[in-house]
């Protein structure tokens, strides 16, 4: 749960403790104080020992070496919890600690990424997104975006910022909230595997079909950014309808990453692979990619479809990407690597 300071990120989360099905959860809350406060009021709706506080620090920097630890703590437990909510503090950019996340090897096998949620202010929104590069950042790389604070805010500040988030990013949804109040399975299950079946839902996780009604910049990318008003961040949609040689193209990715990944902040995709029955599924933040998932069938018609966020000075990287996926093609079909090399 991520938030600019004041975006109602504890409202959310109290409201979200008292609902019945919200059950064996676990608080971790980030403050920039040695005395905290958001954890004195999450410790009303559940256990206080289900309440961690990691004080004087940002996830981001300094205190980010006791999250990993401190999740690591919780997934030890006799009896195992269902969810672990991380409460960033306002400042935090929420891209190094997903990267913290995904990087510790202890937590591959025992946890999974479930989804980023980035509270706005209904009131101040608009404004923060024009004048703080951190609030953009939290919004963009999010799996849902909440704007709080619609019963003090006016239908004009309220339609405004809905538009600017989807400029921003149109395939994160977007959820109006009043004191907190949404049921918990409009924010949960924001991942690849929906947690009350353990079944993959590519298409509801990549929802890359809200690009398709935004005008093509060249042949395979496309860019929410509007040319005459630019945004330090842009979202592009890289779409290949032949079957690639995942070697080849993994390794190609793996290079331009590795050079431009703090300029990457979030690559999610479906690879479609020459012999393989379903879509190879990948995600990574800026350097760090979790193990790709082989799933066992296509949901939609096979293609490759690569969603990526960055920064405005990512577009190099963007076009690399893109020839890499083209440089990958297997046009008949099938191919060893040394044949597509």
């Amino acid at each position: 749960m991520t938030g600019f300071l004041g975006s109602g990120k504890t409202t959310l989360i109290a409201a979200l403790l008292k609902q019945p099905d919200v059950d064996n959860v676990a608080v971790i809350v980030n403050e920039f104080g040695s005395v905290g406060v958001d954890d004195a009021i999450f410790a009303q709706g559940i256990n206080p020992n289900d309440v961690l506080l990691l004080a004087n620090g940002c996830l981001c920097c300094s205190a980010g070496s006791d999250l990993c630890a401190t999740v690591w703590a919780l997934t030890r437990r006799s009896i195992p919890l269902r969810r672990i909510i991380i409460e960033t503090s306002g400042l935090a950019d929420p891209a190094p600690t997903l990267r913290q996340l995904i990087g510790d090897p202890r937590l591959r096998g025992v946890l999974r990424l479930d989804g980023l949620i980035a509270t706005i202010d209904g009131i101040n929104g608009a404004r923060n997104l024009a004048e703080l590069p951190i609030v953009a950042r939290q919004c963009a790389v999010a799996d849902r975006r909440i704007i709080t604070k619609t019963d003090l805010a006016s239908f004009a500040q309220v339609s405004e910022l809905f538009q600017l988030l989807t400029s921003l990013n149109p395939a994160s949804p977007i959820e109006l909230v009043a004191n907190g109040a949404i049921d918990a399975s409009k924010l949960f299950d924001a991942s690849l595997y929906v947690a009350r079946n353990g079944a993959a839902d590519p298409d509801r996780w990549l929802n890359a079909a809200t690009y398709h009604a935004r005008p093509a910049r060249n042949r395979a990318i496309f860019a929410d950014f509007d040319a005459h008003e630019p945004s330090p961040l842009g979202t592009w949609v890289l779409e290949e309808t032949r079957p690639v040689n995942w070697a080849l193209l993994s390794q190609r990715l793996g290079v331009i990453v590795a050079h431009h990944g703090d300029r990457l902040l979030r690559i999610k995709g479906l690879i479609y692979c020459v012999g393989d029955k379903g879509p190879i599924a990948i995600h990574g933040v800026q350097r760090l990619f979790h193990t790709p998932l082989r799933l066992q069938r296509w949901v939609s018609p096979p293609k490759t479809t690569l969603v990526i966020i960055g920064d405005v000075d990512a577009r190099p990287a963007v076009e690399g990407i893109a020839e890499a996926l083209r440089g990958s093609v297997v046009e008949n079909g099938s191919a060893t690597l040394d044949e597509v090399a």
